[in-house]
């Protein structure tokens, strides 16, 4: 520890441990306070006078340290306003000031968290509105200030001649922010010093465990390529490992009156999922074209209004689905009930992935095209169903209808997600996903060979480009082209034109998205071989999240036990499930003591390319040894899959590690007790 205030006792000595600068002349005021404070009672605080002067400093002189055995500087900031504060912290060393110059990364932990992330930066650090915690820099991130040598820096800071420190600002341009600094302290301290910047504090070389990569399982939980279930008896197998399956089911297999509803049907079909160790996707419809109608029979008793048609080879041997009058009153009271009672059984429900908002339009896709109020007659290929003055009727709900429903879905499910066809402006600032029904064939916007109506070109026009990173993105690719695209590389479609239209490069669909399952019945149905069955199975792979733990820490002394996992999310997305995450203790004779931890894994994004963002985080744990005896142990850490309470067979999660064990344990490390 440097400064914790707890040594001062008045505002008069902190000013004269510290000094101020300012531009102006008007400077700040930096007193002791007891408002806001770290582990002690006193922290100092630094408020701008009138009027702002463009910079102020506040710096602590001292006599000469060397703190080369260190792996950087700690400390605690509380940033008391709503808007982002933006701050240098400066070392000196023979009377140079080294700071951040340029593009340079720190890592930042919010009080209450156990996560650390390391951040990318230019020139300033920026604490964010209202942010209480740590803030830590690695001594590689300190260059000379530049406008001690306008021709040029070229001295490197010296850690064995450390003659203070500095905290720095523009009030000007931090108007309302009051600064709160506690903690000053080294990190990473031990005699030989190389590690990262997400290393904790107590972390040194003897209990840090490079840990390797390897390529995560194709059947992560959660993410990848899905079957049908009813296909359970015909798959090939082994050809693609998957972790999901979905079904349809029909609204009037589960509801039978208004507030009576029979779950055996669904149930049966979750059952069944879930006895292969699977999470279930599903879909309820109201009308699927070439399928019996899945109305409920006391909705039609009560006068109901449907419509008949024949697009989409609807009337076939399946049978002849109808088209309700979705504005009808008696209907939207049915399907609010049906949405309402859906997520008093099932939210949170440990076999159920995802749901996807269906009931609504053609297959509970919300459409109905081409009955959609805008094609004219002449533009259809076939006669339209219903028409009015040369052009179709819309069959799908007022506005005001559709964005209830969505609402309702989104009030009666807080921890299953849910995903909606389409965005727009009555979804997009719900806690609602997408599912992309025409993956890599009506996907990519017009910027990209696309159209402004494919899926990317709805994403950007509602604005919601960036959902992604808190609610999922699935689908489907389009049934045509799932199995010519693995022929070529990238993956994409280029056969005979479908609807006059040729596919599009899967990976580019992929990167824009960010989808994290793709529903592809082909691909385990029909054989494929060599080069194209490789690149379907990365195809699957590379959805979603995949979790890379490149380095463990583990420590045990003076009666505590500590463990820490730096990690990266290598994948497109994350994961999206606050699932349980323990750690455990494996001596040699293969017992193990296990431990719940806070941490959460679905906070931690891929990496921005882009902004050099979410390049990591830093996860940390501690107990007491009491329930440990003597001798030597394997340190491990897992996510549970929450299934594996009902079956024993639920998929593992893995992490892409070499360390990665098949029974779900990570080894990141020993320790001797």
């Amino acid at each position: 520890m440097i400064d914790d205030f707890e040594n001062y006792t008045s505002d008069d000595q902190i000013k004269s441990a510290y000094e101020l600068w300012s531009s102006d002349g008007n400077g700040a005021d930096w007193s002791l306070s007891q408002e806001h404070t770290n582990d002690g009672d006193n922290s100092m605080q630094i408020v701008p006078n009138e009027p702002l002067d463009s910079w102020v400093s506040v710096s602590h002189n001292s006599s000469l340290h060397d703190w080369t055995n260190s792996a950087g500087i700690s400390f605690w900031i509380h940033n008391d306003a709503d808007e982002p504060l933006e701050f240098n912290f400066d070392i000196k060393s023979e009377s140079k000031a080294f700071g951040q110059e340029g593009t340079f990364t720190a890592s930042l932990k919010e009080d209450g968290s156990s996560l650390w992330e390391e951040k990318s930066f230019e020139s300033m650090l920026t604490v964010p509105a209202d942010f209480t915690g740590h803030i830590r820099i690695a001594w590689n991130q300190f260059t000379e200030k530049a406008w001690q040598c306008p021709q040029g820096c070229d001295n490197d800071l010296d850690l064995t001649l450390v003659d203070g420190f500095e905290f720095g600002y523009n009030p000007q341009e931090n108007s309302t922010n009051e600064i709160f600094i506690d903690s000053i302290s080294l990190w990473g301290v031990s005699e030989d010093t190389e590690l990262g910047t997400l290393a904790p504090e107590w972390a040194t070389p003897s209990n840090t465990f490079n840990l390797n990569y390897t390529a995560a399982p194709i059947d992560n939980p959660l993410k990848g390529f899905l079957p049908f279930s009813e296909s359970a008896e015909w798959r090939i197998d082994n050809q693609m490992p998957y972790s999901m399956e979905y079904f349809y089911i029909p609204l009037n297999e589960i509801m039978t009156n208004f507030n009576e509803f029979d779950w055996s049907k669904l149930e049966s079909n979750i059952d069944d999922v879930a006895s292969r160790g699977n999470q279930a996707i599903f879909r309820v419809y109201l009308d699927y074209p070439n399928r019996s109608s899945g109305i409920p029979e006391f909705l039609l008793d009560l006068g109901l209004e449907t419509k008949d048609y024949s697009y989409n080879s609807n009337g076939g041997p399946e049978g002849t689905s109808v088209s309700p009058d979705y504005d009808d009153e008696n209907l939207n009271t049915a399907l609010h009930q049906f949405i309402e009672a859906l997520g008093d059984r099932y939210d949170g429900d440990p076999r159920i992935g995802f749901i996807q908002a269906g009931l609504v339009g053609f297959w509970g896709e919300w459409h109905t095209y081409p009955q959609d109020g805008s094609t004219p007659a002449g533009d259809w290929d076939g006669e339209l169903a219903e028409q009015e003055d040369g052009r179709a009727t819309d069959w799908m709900p007022n506005l005001a209808n559709q964005a209830a429903i969505v609402q309702e879905f989104d009030d009666s499910f807080d921890e299953t997600k849910i995903l909606a066809r389409y965005p727009s402006e009555f979804n997009r600032d719900l806690n609602i996903g997408y599912h992309d029904d025409s993956f890599a064939f009506q996907t990519l916007p017009a910027s990209l060979g696309g159209e402004d109506w494919h899926f990317v070109g709805r994403l950007q026009d509602n604005q919601v480009m960036d959902k992604w990173k808190v609610e999922p993105i699935g689908g489907e690719m389009r049934p045509e082209i799932q199995i010519d695209m693995w022929d070529n590389d990238p993956p994409q479609y280029i056969g005979e034109p479908i609807e006059g239209a040729q596919g599009e490069d899967y990976y580019k669909s992929l990167e824009l998205t960010h989808a994290s399952w793709l529903k592809i019945q082909e691909v385990f149905q029909t054989s494929l071989e060599g080069e194209a069955l490789e690149r379907a199975r990365e195809g699957s792979r590379s959805l979603g999240y995949e979790y890379f733990v490149p380095t463990g820490y583990v420590h045990a002394a003076n009666g505590r036990l500590q463990a820490a996992i730096e990690i990266q999310n290598t994948g497109v997305a994350p994961f999206y499930y606050d699932w349980k995450v323990e750690i455990a203790a494996r001596d040699k004779n293969g017992n193990i003591k296990e431990w719940a931890t806070d941490w959460d894994v679905s906070n931690v994004l891929p990496d921005d390319e882009e902004t050099e963002d979410n390049k990591g985080a830093l996860l940390e744990w501690s107990t007491d040894t009491s329930e440990l005896s003597e001798g030597s142990y394997d340190m491990l850490v897992r996510v549970v899959n929450p299934l594996s309470e009902i079956n024993s067979n639920a998929k593992k999660f893995h992490f892409a590690n070499e360390e990665q064990e098949d029974n779900g344990w990570l080894k990141i490390g020993e320790i001797e007790l």
